[in-house]
């Protein structure tokens, strides 16, 4: 007896109505949410990566109702240690804290489509790249992304003049507040829901 209640995983059809809720609001609300150059960044594009990783979560849960065949010794995986998956993901995230790419999303065309469609699959990658890291990738590549947004959040509130064509420079600094609040508050919060497999590992 351990003395704790048993934790039982959210089911596949919970993860899919997350899934489509996130859709609902990032394309519902989407006049309102990209009115703004800090709801763009900061909540538009963050839905629509929720939309992939709710997802995966979900086929995730749907495979674990399922026999699995025996994997043992199957070789190398392409995304071995989800570290090709992390490093996509990052360069899409870096990408898309350049200026122009959320100009070039509200103009149409290529930039546009890959937001609703392809943020949705990188925050699929994104899931099964975490669910295949050890700590020492995840706090690697958190790290990263945090020191990223930190510094381009500081880079929207020191430039004198507006960065996007389509926001005025009082937003922009909002959007650098935002920026740097989510690189200190992400790690905070991942912490909290790792803090027992960082304990383990510094204990081996």
């Amino acid at each position: 007896m351990t003395g704790r209640w048993p934790v039982r995983p959210w089911p596949a059809w919970a993860w899919a109505v997350l899934a489509v809720l996130c859709v609902a609001l990032a394309v519902g609300l989407r006049t309102l949410l990209t009115a703004r150059m800090s709801l763009h960044m900061l909540v538009q594009i963050p839905l629509l990566v929720l939309v992939g990783v709710f997802a995966q979560q979900a086929w995730h849960a749907v495979r674990a109702g399922r026999p699995q065949r025996d994997t043992h010794g199957a070789g190398w995986s392409i995304n071995e240690y989800g570290l090709p998956g992390l490093l996509l993901v990052s360069l899409v995230a870096a990408g898309w804290m350049i200026p122009k790419a959320l100009d070039d999303a509200l103009l149409g065309g290529a930039v546009t489509w890959f937001k609703y469609l392809g943020l949705p699959v990188c925050g699929w990658v994104l899931q099964a790249s975490v669910r295949r890291a050890n700590i020492i990738i995840k706090v690697f590549f958190l790290g990263n992304f945090c020191w990223m947004s930190a510094i381009v959040g500081m880079v929207y509130l020191d430039q004198p003049v507006r960065l996007c064509n389509a926001y005025l420079q009082d937003d922009q600094e909002w959007s650098g507040r935002g920026l740097i609040a989510l690189a200190i508050a992400w790690p905070l919060a991942w912490l909290l829901t790792e803090i027992r497999p960082i304990w383990r590992f510094l204990h081996r």
